[in-house]
């Protein structure tokens, strides 16, 4: 999960940039091991009762924005470093949450 939470920090970060929305809506805080789903424990529940047949398919700009990031970080090592390179991770204090109005400040990757 530790690696995921980046992949899936970025997605929505990018999204929100490019998009001008985040594809799930989640929150994120800044953890000792960097940005994290702040609300993971709220969504697993969720989750595990959701309706796979009630879900929208991501769009072709969001897949698109998720195979940039692949290939951009094509190992979970790459994404967890730039994550915690990033000015945005670094400038919000450990336990607060990283807005999405901070998507613009993003600096290690370039969709």
């Amino acid at each position: 999960m530790l690696f995921t939470a980046k992949y899936l920090w970025y997605a929505d970060m990018v999204a929100y940039r490019c998009l001008g929305k985040s594809m799930t809506g989640s929150t994120y805080a800044a953890l000792k091991y960097g940005p994290q789903l702040n609300n993971y424990r709220d969504l697993v529940d969720n989750i595990k009762k959701a309706n796979e047949t009630n879900t929208q398919p991501l769009t072709t700009d969001e897949m698109n924005i998720i195979d940039k990031i692949s290939k951009e970080f094509p190992n979970e090592r790459m994404v967890y470093d730039a994550a915690h390179r990033e000015k945005v991770f670094k400038e919000t204090p450990i336990g607060a949450l990283i807005p999405y109005s901070r998507a613009l400040d993003l600096t290690e990757i370039k969709l």
